[in-house]
């Protein structure tokens, strides 16, 4: 499949974006953060090698969808350098805080939170945090009221003193004053949603195993999970899909390190499934012999597809399938690559699985078949850099991200495949499989 969208974002080029409508026209715009995200706090930044590569500065830009730079929050980092970032995927959320319906735009940096203005750049509010180990941040998507927070910002890595790893949690309100916690969830790990978790009209943040209130109170939404006995290290959650099922269903799986989870609808836990380190997980209608299906990765590989009743439909292998088309730049040959959304599902008359954790992305189908659904265009070429001897390649920018976004705005969602300087857009999955 060819490309429809070839984008370059030069200088101001991000090592993650997000797609949101900052402006509230009713399309997505793309958001480029350069920042270092975990390898900013003094924990990491102590360790040579990482000191040697951790950015200066922290860098939020707003394109729209052809390329044209709106905002730029902060001054891009040096050209040309190669610098680490990882688990950059949760450090921007976008969302309403107020009556005025105004898109704002949240930035967890470290030590600090800003808001900005979506439409503008323009900083809103911006506060100190209690550490310098805050790059996680989500929004909850609409007003809330006294005492409740409209977003809630963490810690995603080693904790500091009694904190553990992935902790604390805290909420804030739309001025960016604290209103709940500090406080640990359990499996609290690398993401923030916030979304209507019974489809009722009521929101709440997902965090770890847990729903969490505006007000800072939590659940445990897996029955399988006791959450005092949750070993924050071993098992925080590093990434959750969620799939609607009906009109106010939804059944949510979990990559939870030491385990995955099949849970719902409701909180009962269909099946875990123990493994060596559930790194990323899809659930999907990828095939028609039972209702929806969720797919396990883990962090070396294999993908492995499941269904609900717990049955393993089938295994692949991804250590000896990574691809690069257009030549793989001898500076990041033989390093480990680590993305925190390895796998994505992308919808269609039967859902793919879409794989980016090193080298240029390929789909797998409900019966386990590679496609190489992308033609890599040139510009997806990476050029050789210079290099630290150590760390793994996506942190220093090689390698794609991959993400499925309505980008056309016709409720078709497409597939967007990135790097640090570009983007292309894939407009649709195949109606049938590729051979």
């Amino acid at each position: 499949m060819q490309h429809s969208v070839d984008l370059e974002f030069g200088t101001h080029g991000g090592a993650e974006l997000f797609f949101a409508d900052i402006d509230g026209d009713g399309q997505v715009e793309i958001l480029a953060y350069q920042g270092p995200g975990v390898f900013g706090a003094r924990m990491y930044r102590a360790w040579p090698w990482v000191s040697a590569a951790v950015p200066p500065r922290t860098c939020l830009t707003a394109f729209r969808r052809d390329g044209t730079r709106l905002w730029s929050f902060g001054e891009p980092n040096p050209p040309g350098q190669a610098y680490l970032c990882h688990a950059h995927e949760s450090c921007v959320s976008v969302g309403v805080v107020d009556d005025s319906g105004v898109p704002a735009v949240a930035l967890a940096d470290g030590a600090r939170v800003v808001l900005l203005d979506g439409p503008s750049g323009a900083v809103r509010a911006s506060a100190a945090l209690p550490e310098d180990n805050y790059y996680i941040v989500g929004m909850l998507g609409v007003p809330a009221g006294a005492g409740e927070a409209v977003m809630a910002i963490k810690n995603g890595e080693g904790g500091y003193g009694a904190w553990r790893y992935g902790e604390p949690v805290m909420g804030l309100d739309r001025d960016l004053r604290t209103v709940w916690g500090p406080q640990a969830i359990p499996g609290g790990g690398h993401y923030i949603l916030g979304l209507d978790l019974d489809r009722n009209g009521g929101r709440d943040f997902l965090i770890g195993y847990c729903r969490v209130s505006p007000h800072g109170d939590w659940r445990c939404l897996v029955d399988a999970v006791d959450p005092a006995g949750v070993d924050a290290d071993k098992a925080h959650v590093d990434f959750t899909d969620i799939l609607p099922i009906g009109r106010t269903q939804r059944v949510i799986g979990f990559a939870g390190s030491d385990k995955a989870y099949l849970v719902g609808p409701g909180r009962r836990t269909r099946w875990v499934w123990p493994d060596r380190h559930v790194q990323g997980c899809a659930v999907g209608r990828f095939r028609r012999d039972s209702r929806y299906q969720m797919l396990i990765y883990n962090d070396d590989g294999p993908l492995i597809l499941v269904d609900p009743s717990g049955q393993e439909l089938w295994r692949l292998s991804t250590s000896d399938r990574e691809q690069w088309p257009l030549g793989q730049p001898a500076a990041c040959r033989g390093r480990v690559f680590h993305r925190n959304r390895p796998v994505v599902r992308w919808p269609g008359r039967r859902d793919l699985a879409i794989f980016s954790d090193g080298g240029w992305p390929w789909c797998v189908d409900g019966d386990g078949r590679v496609l190489d659904c992308f033609a890599p265009p040139a510009s997806s070429r990476q050029p050789e850099r210079p290099v630290p001897e150590k760390g793994r390649g996506d942190d220093l920018g090689y390698g794609f991200g991959t993400q499925v976004v309505d980008w056309f705005g016709n409720g078709r969602p497409a597939a967007v495949i990135y790097d640090r300087e570009h983007l292309w857009v894939y407009p649709e999955a195949p109606a049938a499989p590729l051979v």
